[in-house]
């Protein structure tokens, strides 16, 4: 696999169309990593992100990524960055729909407190939900309101895709389809088997 020039970051927030896009990148020939939550560090700080584990990566994204993208952008000069975003209403619709971890894993567990960081709440409530969104949205147009040559923002579920993508990548359009999105509520375990932990 060659080294691409760029770290890229997935910076949109989950049931984005972040899975789609982890797997475009990897057609394009990145190195990948979905919700790298290896990467994240649980101290008596509070959560750390670990940007030394980071480095073996080309592309990473969803909620780690989400809450750590000014220490990445810093520790990575020069990477860009990929905001994926969808209307606030059907966004919220999807999360809803949604079977979250914290459904199950109850209490102060790690996951939680990151959930809770990004969204407000651990479990889906849609006022909380919708204050997270707009706050996310707003924060990211504003930290890169004077880089906007580093910043993509991108509506795959409004059928955006290669032809957005790749020129900001500096990358050939594939003569394939752009990945469809993953419905299977069960990939968010994926994160939590037994080969994420071992």
């Amino acid at each position: 696999m060659i080294e691409k020039k760029h770290k890229v970051f997935c910076i949109g927030l989950s049931k984005t169309g972040t899975t789609s896009l982890t797997k475009a990148l990897k057609i394009l020939g990145y190195k990948t990593k979905h919700f790298p939550i290896r990467l994240l560090k649980y101290t008596e700080e509070g959560l750390k992100f670990d940007f030394a584990g980071a480095e073996k990566y080309d592309f990473l994204s969803d909620l780690p990524v989400v809450r750590f993208y000014k220490e990445l952008d810093k520790t990575f000069p020069g990477s860009r960055f990929i905001f994926t975003t969808r209307e606030l209403e059907e966004w919220l619709d999807s999360c809803n729909r949604h079977f979250w971890p914290g459904q199950i894993l109850k209490g102060d567990f790690w996951f939680n407190r990151l959930h809770k960081e990004i969204y407000g709440a651990i479990d889906y409530d849609e006022e909380k939900f919708r204050k997270a969104y707009k706050k996310h949205r707003q924060e990211v147009l504003s930290y890169f309101s004077k880089r906007e040559d580093d910043l993509l923002i991108i509506d795959i579920t409004d059928g955006e895709g290669w032809e957005k993508l790749c020129p900001f990548l500096d990358e050939s359009i594939p003569e394939r389809d752009f990945p469809e999105k993953d419905c299977l509520y069960s990939q968010i375990f994926k994160v939590f088997s037994i080969q994420q932990f071992r």
